[in-house]
């Protein structure tokens, strides 16, 4: 049998070897079983947990592994967790995980997002957008201080909430919006009669 040309490197020592990282790294935890997701999700329920499901076999889930390590180092207010769907099949199950890689986003256990495929941009967009506080429109205006006078008006945002009120009426269904004017004549007719 005649000898192949392959030469073995001169310096094949195991602190030489480049290995893939499979230990839990600070900012990312690696899942081994639905309780100890449920133990995390418990201990942060005001708090994004993003999942990343994915598997050994899987080309684009090593593609997308960096992404998610940088997301985890940038957004420390954020719980990074990866789950292999080989090794804890009852979380993938509970989340019905049918590609890898999926990224399930969860606030206080419940599913607020999900990014399938390794779409850099996708994820990077979904946990910008999740990651921030809870945001309401209920209670943006200046208001007022008690004994003094009234806030004065900021033009911005009365203009920002009538773009926002113009913007609904816009959206509606035509039948809707011809409905509403009918009820408005007829409200104004009986309201002159």
């Amino acid at each position: 049998m005649p000898h192949s040309s392959f030469k073995p490197a001169t310096n094949t020592s195991a602190a030489s070897i480049d290995f893939p990282q499979t230990h839990s790294t600070m900012s990312i935890t690696h899942l081994a079983s639905l309780s100890e997701l449920d133990t995390i999700l418990s201990k942060s329920k005001d708090k994004l947990s993003v999942i990343d499901f994915h598997a050994t076999w899987c080309g684009p889930c090593h593609a997308i592994a960096p992404t998610f390590e940088s997301l985890s180092k940038q957004y420390k207010n954020v719980n990074f967790l990866k789950c292999d769907v080989d090794a804890a099949k009852d979380i993938a199950t509970r989340y019905a995980v049918s590609a890898m890689p999926t990224f399930i986003f969860l606030k206080g256990g419940v599913k607020v997002d999900q990014v399938r495929g390794a779409n850099k941009a996708a994820l990077e967009d979904a946990v910008r957008r999740h990651s921030g506080p809870a945001s309401s429109s209920a209670f943006t205006g200046k208001g007022q201080t008690l004994g003094g006078g009234p806030a004065p008006i900021d033009i911005a945002d009365v203009k920002s909430t009538v773009s926002q009120a113009t913007g609904k009426v816009k959206n509606l269904d035509p039948q809707v919006k011809i409905l509403l004017a009918l009820a408005a004549a007829y409200l104004l007719f009986w309201y002159l009669s």
